[in-house]
């Protein structure tokens, strides 16, 4: 399975499109912007994207998520707690950034985590860890944790903004803080990173962890 990153959009956010060189099955996770690039790489590599996947709801993860379904028939999946986001450029933070019209997006799944699927028969399992927003989910391909904003080399997300939950976000990273299995992080902004690693570096992840 291949993993191609694209920071996109005004806030710098990773795009990633996980896909099978050899049938061409593919999703992407966290379309936030540049939309002709991410089209432009699908078509070079003939993929077959058949979800569209949203760590959470805030605009920089989702803008061009419904341009993409046009383009491709993808299914856009999201955690029931984000759904409105998609609806409103109020809710999801747009117009503290920008002031061009807002594309309203639909949901076609919505999860209350815990869900599996698969991809070229890779399972994926949905995690839902609120704190950043109600909603907000990590996602875990084969030995690969896209954890959208929850977590960061180092840091963690936000919980001050609309929805935003210091307390959930301590139960959240406590439930990342038990995976047993070592894992590569992708997140939402910035570089990759490892859990071993976060779990001796990141104070957050660390203090989470203590009982």
């Amino acid at each position: 399975m291949k993993i191609q990153c694209f920071v996109v959009g005004k806030l710098h956010t990773n795009c990633y499109i996980v896909y099978d060189e050899e049938n061409g099955e593919a999703c992407v996770i966290d379309p936030g912007g540049d939309y002709p690039r991410l089209a432009s790489f699908i078509d070079e590599k003939g993929l077959k994207v058949q979800n569209i996947f949203l760590t959470h709801g805030h605009f920089d993860h989702m803008l061009v998520a419904d341009r993409l379904r046009e383009k491709t028939g993808a299914r856009i999946v999201i955690h029931k707690d984000d759904e409105k986001m998609l609806q409103a450029a109020d809710d999801n933070m747009y117009l503290s950034i920008a002031r061009e019209p807002f594309r309203p997006c639909r949901a076609d799944v919505l999860l209350s985590g815990g869900e599996r699927t698969k991809l070229s028969g890779v399972e994926i399992y949905f995690l839902h860890t609120p704190g950043h927003t109600p909603g907000s989910m990590c996602i875990i391909i084969d030995n690969v944790i896209f954890t959208g904003d929850t977590l960061f080399k180092n840091d963690v997300g936000r919980t001050d903004l609309e929805g935003g939950s210091e307390l959930e976000m301590k139960y959240s990273l406590r439930t990342l803080f038990d995976l047993d299995d070592d894992y590569i992080l992708y997140p939402g902004h910035d570089k990759s990173t490892t859990l071993s690693a976060e779990k001796r570096n990141n104070p957050y992840l660390r203090a989470a962890g203590i009982r």
